[in-house]
């Protein structure tokens, strides 16, 4: 992590996001643990990552951005939520990606309201709820899900991004955040196009003030 930071904080970066270990294994599907923390599991959890991002801000300027993911501890709302009444807002702030929150049912507009000085950076994507209701039922792996087409490109998809990018716009602070759609395996010339969609759709559907950047 100390090299990322440096060369994140090298290039003029300003955030590290932080991404929890699957309890599943991401090529297999077989789970490597159990998908439930103890309570002291948990506390370990948050402590060190309270730990890390104290480290990264102290020693090398940036912000720890903690991102809620599938097939990880921190997934579902109630997780995501136990997480940010369990750190410490200086250190540790929310990667709000919509996709993640979606996948498991959250409610983004639900987190910026309950969370609004949380919200530090944000990955914008949507979800095919169809696809991932499949997903769910068969206890499918993440990698499986996004094979299937789980993830789908605005405005095909949930959640709204208009209502959230005018939570976000009234949050009345710049945030950073990138256009996020999780593919593969795919071809080189997939990525491009849909990314240009993407970003010209949520350019139309809002006014908030978020420095997009494309990343497929």
């Amino acid at each position: 992590m100390t090299d990322v930071a440096a060369l994140t904080r090298a290039v003029g970066g300003e955030h590290i996001v932080v991404i929890p270990e699957p309890w599943r294994d991401h090529k297999t599907g077989a789970p490597r643990e159990s998908p439930d923390l103890s309570a002291e599991q948990w506390d370990l959890l948050t402590r060190g990552t309270d730990e890390l991002g104290r480290r990264i801000l102290q020693e090398y300027g940036l912000h720890v951005q903690f991102h809620s993911h599938a097939d990880t501890h921190v997934g579902y709302q109630p997780e995501i939520e136990r997480f940010l009444q369990s750190t410490d807002p200086e250190f540790v702030n929310l990667c709000l990606d919509t996709g993640h929150i979606a996948y498991y049912g959250g409610d983004c507009l639900e987190l910026i309201s309950k969370y609004p000085d949380r919200i530090g950076y944000v990955h914008l994507k949507q979800v095919n709820p169809e696809i991932v209701a499949q997903v769910l039922d068969k206890d499918l792996s993440f990698p499986e899900a996004v094979r299937m087409g789980s993830m789908i490109e605005p405005p095909l998809g949930v959640p709204a991004m208009g209502p959230l990018l005018d939570a976000l716009g009234g949050l009345g602070r710049d945030i950073s955040g990138i256009i996020e759609h999780d593919l593969y395996p795919c071809t080189p010339d997939i990525p491009l196009p849909i990314a240009k969609r993407t970003r010209t759709y949520l350019s139309s559907c809002s006014g908030a003030n978020i420095d997009m950047g494309d990343r497929s």
